[in-house]
């Protein structure tokens, strides 16, 4: 008896055994670092994505210059603008032709802006182009010829017109609109017939909403000397690369009109 109870504590025991739950271990081969692998096919993915979006979206070339700049400066290094070429090139036209005194050159990352004195151009509330006008615009429209056959691509051309507050009195133009505007197309017609691309050109009459100076002096009378800063006519140079011309870039130095 003494054996076949032995023999029935001994089964009892191997069945208990055999209803404890095993302990669950990881193999020697198992890989705790697999996680990484969707982690970063996720990244890829989120990048290509964004890829894609900044290459579908227009940027803001004057604003991304000046970050570039500002990061350049940030990090110690040389900030090349893309239009510091083309400001050499036009500085040294202004200069050969002795005109530096009566233009304002200035760059705003896209275009270099060159500020005409109206006198330099037109005479008083006149939309033609005077006889030293028209010889020192065909040096400077003949230059730029030659140097977009050198490049092999064309520039665009944003032309500006622009006047004083003062209201016009008779003559052939009811207000400075149709001044500024007249100015700004008698340019242009001049670079058609320099044979520009008319797809390239765009004229402007801003009359006197883009002053550069106040108007007026603090007892209200008028300020000649900044209104004839205020009479100008500006030739906007876009890079070949622009890929339509802008007609809302203030020139450099503009106020709000008064």
């Amino acid at each position: 008896m003494a054996v076949i109870r032995k023999l029935e504590r001994a089964h009892q025991q191997t069945e208990v055994a055999h209803q404890k739950p095993r302990k669950r271990g990881f193999s020697k081969e198992h890989d705790e670092s697999n996680w990484l692998i969707s982690y970063a096919d996720m990244m890829t993915l989120l990048c290509v994505f964004y890829i894609m979006l900044f290459s579908m979206s227009k940027v803001n070339t004057p604003e991304f210059e000046k970050v570039k700049k500002e990061v350049a400066e940030h990090f110690g290094t040389r900030y090349e603008s893309p239009t510091e070429d083309l400001g050499k090139f036009v500085s040294q036209i202004i200069q050969e032709n002795g005109i530096a005194k009566d233009v304002t050159i200035t760059s705003d990352g896209v275009s270099v802006s060159l500020a005409f004195h109206s006198t330099l151009l037109f005479g008083s509330m006149s939309a033609e182009v005077s006889s030293e006008g028209k010889l020192i615009l065909d040096r400077i429209l003949l230059a730029i010829l030659e140097k977009q056959k050198q490049l092999g691509k064309e520039y665009k051309f944003v032309v500006e017109g622009h006047t004083d507050h003062q209201p016009v009195l008779g003559g052939p133009f009811p207000s400075n609109w149709e001044l500024s505007s007249a100015r700004a197309t008698r340019v242009i017609r001049m670079f058609i017939e320099e044979g520009f691309r008319p797809a390239n050109l765009l004229a402007i009459g801003y009359a006197d909403t883009q002053p550069v100076a106040e108007s007026r002096n603090p007892d209200g009378s008028w300020n000649e000397e900044a209104l004839a800063k205020n009479r100008r006519v500006v030739l906007r140079v876009l890079l070949p690369e622009v890929d339509s011309i802008p007609w809302n870039l203030k020139t450099a130095g503009t106020q709000g009109a008064p």
